[in-house]
């Protein structure tokens, strides 16, 4: 047999457009993979906000009852109004708990929608704060 009959013989007409079809498969498994990674890394932003949000929040709130607190419902006032000023500048939603004299917790809940879904996604992340005082080293009031 001659090489030219051994090619055909080798291409049936039942091979010819295998690859494309091929090729489709991979592009459609691509694209599922890229869009997923994506609208995960939208997850990722959304609680990484979060988590920074609650934590910057809880200090400042800790911060506003100032160095000497006395636990009364003025340092209570303080607190959450000094802690919801900042997720109301920050965009952010989230709740505000005295936990006791210095010791602050909050939570905050940020809402994203994915770019190439359009998927909302919501993260939430608490932070709890607690007033130190001391020159060098810091103990919690309580």
């Amino acid at each position: 047999m001659n090489g030219r009959r051994c090619r055909q013989a080798l291409l049936s007409e039942d091979d010819r457009g295998s690859v494309a079809v091929l090729f489709c498969f991979i592009v459609l498994i691509a694209g599922i993979l890229v869009t997923a990674l994506v609208d995960a890394g939208t997850a990722i932003q959304a609680a990484n906000r979060a988590d920074t949000y609650s934590a910057e929040a809880a200090r400042a709130a800790s911060i506003a009852v100032g160095p000497v607190p006395t636990g009364g419902a003025a340092d209570i006032q303080l607190a959450t109004s000094a802690a919801n000023s900042y997720l109301a500048e920050a965009g952010a939603t989230g709740s505000v708990n005295v936990l006791g004299p210095g010791l602050i917790q909050v939570s905050v809940t940020v809402t994203a929608s994915t770019p190439l879904l359009g998927v909302q996604v919501s993260q939430t992340r608490a932070h709890t704060a607690q007033l130190q005082v001391g020159v060098t080293h810091g103990e919690g009031v309580s």
